[in-house]
């Protein structure tokens, strides 16, 4: 019977080994937990730190675009100016047509005849102080810069449609045959050259480059108030 408590201390030691090994796992566990945790909390850092960059990015490029915009409304701003001051007044993309000149008088018409034409006056003339800054009435290729006798220096403007804009009698052109202009750019000014009894502008509007048409109809057709 002295056995038995030897017995009882061999299951006691065997039952502590036992339940030290089952213990043992879970220790061993613990260190992957934790490395597990580290690595969802770094994906996380980079997450953000992408979703970061990416932001700041949406940022700057929408900095730049209103950069832009605020560039593009300045530009509109001075441009609407410009269309102003040569009788434009509505939105500037939707600009056909100026008048030629700032400031001036209207003289002259066309259809009138008298010892000054050889014929009927094909124009309408614009009075105004020698040096007077012309504009292109309308986008259109230069197709002429030269001395036409008794229209004096000349420029000869061709409009898309075959239209062909003559402005006389100038000091001086700042264009050249073959230069495609823009509305509103200045291509001369205002002169005496030619036949004529003092500086002034005369315009001549002549559809597919033939006979000529009152120009003050053709501008009050773009819109205009002569």
């Amino acid at each position: 019977m002295a056995v038995t408590p030897r017995l009882g201390l061999i299951v006691a030691a065997i039952a502590a080994g036992v339940g030290l090994s089952l213990v043992a796992p879970a220790a061993q566990a613990a260190p992957e937990a934790v490395v597990r945790e580290d690595g969802q909390q770094a994906e996380a850092v980079a997450e953000a730190a992408a979703l970061a960059a990416q932001l700041a990015e949406r940022q700057q490029t929408l900095s730049s675009l209103n950069r832009a915009a605020d560039a593009r409304d300045r530009a509109l701003i001075g441009y609407r100016a410009v269309l102003a001051r040569y009788g434009y007044h509505g939105d500037p993309e939707a600009v056909s047509a100026v008048l030629p000149l700032a400031s001036y008088d209207l003289s002259a018409g066309f259809g009138l005849t008298g010892p000054l034409w050889e014929a009927e006056h094909g124009g309408q003339d614009f009075g105004a102080s020698a040096g007077e800054p012309l504009v292109a009435v309308a986008d259109a290729l230069v197709t002429e810069v030269a001395d036409a006798g008794p229209y004096g220096l000349r420029t000869i403007l061709t409009l898309p449609d075959g239209t062909e804009l003559w402005y006389c009698h100038q000091t001086d052109a700042t264009v050249v045959a073959g230069q495609q202009v823009g509305i509103a750019d200045v291509i001369g000014s205002v002169g005496a050259t030619g036949n004529t009894t003092g500086p002034h502008l005369h315009l001549e509007v002549r559809p597919d480059a033939g006979s000529p048409v009152d120009p003050m109809d053709w501008l009050r057709d773009q819109g205009l108030d002569p």
